[in-house]
């Protein structure tokens, strides 16, 4: 007959291996643990290893005017154009209700439409308190002349640092000029050793893109 005391004893001994098994991965998830205020600061604020990067390419009026329809985009449409006219989808249409000095006459046409799709990133700070913008922007031009259409989505990473908002806004150009400038902001919560210490950097990302299909960045902080 086993021992009961000796039985019990088994039980918890085996409880206690489940329990490690489980909470042992929980802890160290990702590898990456809190650190004490100073030195999550420090890293918060150190520069990046590589600070920015952009990735363009051109794209069918199909996926420019799908690029609508993403959660969260800030979308913007010549005066007096649909959607699809805006992607060159549709037929010519005036563009007389933009601004004067940049546009063409009344009767301009949309043949000429073409699109591109660009992701550009910036990074402040080292793992595991990183935080990065990404700024993903679809816009169509009569190329070389004017823009018909933009559709932007931004958002913040990181691995300690969770993003608790983030914004999208246009800051120069814009429909029927030749160029637009958008801004990305975001904001982290980077959580330290204490609990309740939590370190709250914020940073935005300025890029320019224009008529011809190029992009650059212009600004950040």
């Amino acid at each position: 007959m086993v021992n009961r005391r000796n039985a019990a004893a088994v039980v918890v001994s085996l409880v206690a291996v489940v329990s490690t098994v489980v909470l042992t991965p929980t802890a160290s998830a990702g590898g990456a643990q809190p650190l004490p205020q100073a030195q999550a600061q420090a890293l918060i604020d150190a520069p990046a290893a590589v600070q920015s990067g952009s990735a363009t390419r051109p794209v069918s009026a199909r996926e420019a005017l799908a690029a609508a329809s993403t959660p969260g985009a800030v979308v913007s449409v010549a005066p007096g154009m649909s959607l699809t006219q805006a992607v060159g989808l549709a037929p010519a249409v005036s563009l007389s209700a933009a601004p004067s000095s940049v546009v063409k006459p009344v009767g301009a046409t949309v043949s000429s439409v073409g699109c591109a799709a660009n992701a550009a990133w910036h990074e402040w700070g080292t793992w595991p308190y990183q935080q990065r913008i990404t700024d993903t922007t679809y816009w169509c031009a009569v190329v070389g002349e004017r823009i018909t259409y933009m559709s932007s989505t931004s958002n913040g990473t990181g691995t300690l640092c969770n993003t608790s908002w983030w914004s999208s806004q246009l800051v120069g150009g814009g429909i029927g000029y030749s160029w637009f400038v958008t801004r990305s902001s975001a904001g982290w919560a980077c959580p330290t050793v204490i609990p309740w210490v939590t370190l709250h950097p914020s940073h935005y990302m300025d890029v320019s893109r224009n008529a011809w299909g190029s992009t650059a960045e212009v600004g950040s902080g």
